[in-house]
C-alpha cells in the first residue's frame, strides 16, 4: 500500500489539499462520470481532516464544476468539460463526439452601432443581422452566440435554416470563406436570461468568447459575443512562446 499523500504547507487550506487530491483524480479519470464521491465522513477518515475541511473541498470542486451535489443521494462526478477552440461550433462538437444542437433564440435585423458599422464595413444607413443561437451538446445547453453580420453582403440570410453550422452556409450560399478569428476571452457571471437559457443559475460563472471573423480576403465576415458555462467549457490556446525573460 502506498503512503498517504503529503500534506500542504501550513501557508495553503487542509481543503484545497483535499480538493487537488480529489480534481486530479477525477481528471486522471479514475473517478467516473456520474460515479460517487466519497462521502465527507470517508474524506476525513482518509485524509485525516475535519468533516468540515472535507465539506469544504467538495463545495470547492462543486463550485469549479468537477462535482454536483445531491441533498438526497450524496456527491457524484460531473461531466468532464468540452474543450473547445477558437473556431466552429459545429465542427468543434462533431471532432468531440457531442452531438451538436441548436435552437434559434432570436434572427432580426437592426440598425448597428457606430463602431461595429466600422468594422463590419456597413455604409451610412445600412444595417446588420442579429442572430442569437443556443448551442447544445447530447441536448445539454453549453452556450449562447450572438452574431452580426452585414445585412447587405447577406441580404437574405435570415431566411434560411439557421440551425446548422453558419459558416457552412456563408461558403455554401455566399462564397465567403471564414479563415481566421480573434478573439478575447473574459470570465463573467451570468444575468437571468442567459442562465435559465444555459439552464443553471443566475450569477453563474461563465465564459465569454467575443469574436471578429475574417475571410479570406481579409474582410470582417462577423462580429460574435459567445457565452459559454463555466463549468461545461475549456479553451484550448496554442502561442507561439516569448523569448524573452520568464
Amino acid at each position: 500500500m502506498g503512503s498517504r499523500p503529503r500534506r500542504p504547507a501550513r501557508s495553503s487550506p487542509l481543503y484545497s489539499w483535499v480538493a487537488a487530491l480529489l480534481r486530479d483524480e477525477i481528471e486522471a479519470g479514475r473517478l467516473d462520470p456520474h460515479g460517487s464521491v466519497p462521502s465527507e465522513r470517508a474524506l476525513s477518515e482518509r485524509y485525516k481532516v475535519s468533516r468540515m475541511t472535507a465539506r469544504h473541498a467538495l463545495e470547492t470542486l462543486a463550485r469549479e464544476g468537477y462535482v454536483y451535489r445531491s441533498a438526497r443521494r450524496g456527491t457524484f462526478v460531473a461531466e468532464p468539460r468540452l474543450r473547445f477552440s477558437v473556431g466552429s461550433f459545429t465542427r468543434v462538437m462533431s471532432d468531440a463526439d457531442s452531438t451538436p444542437g441548436t435552437e434559434v433564440l432570436a434572427a432580426t435585423t437592426l440598425d448597428p452601432d457606430p463602431v461595429m458599422a466600422t468594422v463590419l464595413g456597413i455604409p451610412s444607413g445600412g444595417r446588420v443581422h442579429l442572430l442569437q443561437r443556443l448551442r447544445t451538446a447530447k441536448g445539454e445547453p453549453v452556450a449562447i452566440e450572438n452574431i452580426h453580420l452585414s445585412a447587405a453582403r447577406f441580404p437574405d440570410l435570415l431566411e434560411h435554416d439557421l440551425t446548422g453550422s453558419l459558416w457552412e452556409l456563408l461558403r455554401a450560399r455566399y462564397d465567403v470563406h471564414p479563415v481566421r478569428a480573434d478573439a478575447r476571452v473574459v470570465a463573467v457571471t451570468l444575468d437571468r436570461f442567459e442562465a435559465e437559457a444555459l439552464g443553471v443559475v443566475p450569477g453563474s460563472v461563465a465564459i465569454v468568447l467575443s469574436r471578429t471573423v475574417f475571410d479570406t480576403e481579409g474582410g470582417v465576415v462577423e462580429l460574435a459575443r459567445d457565452v459559454y458555462r463555466g463549468d461545461r467549457a475549456e479553451f484550448s490556446v496554442s502561442a507561439p512562446v516569448d523569448d524573452g525573460p520568464g
